[in-house]
């Protein structure tokens, strides 16, 4: 399912710089953070508002 809504940047956990989001992500999809290189995963809370985790 792709991401709905007007969430352009997502934060990374990992170093906390917020990553750019096309809206053509799909949650559960592995993205990497451009900055650090983490591998994190496309998640959404119980409200549906989207979040990165981390996937090691």
């Amino acid at each position: 399912m792709p991401l709905k809504g007007s969430y352009s940047y997502l934060t990374c956990p990992m170093c906390d710089v917020e990553i750019p989001m096309s809206g053509d992500e799909r949650m559960g999809e592995e993205v990497y953070c451009p900055y650090c290189q983490a591998p994190l995963k496309l998640k959404k809370t119980k409200e549906d508002a989207p979040y990165l985790q981390e996937d090691f």
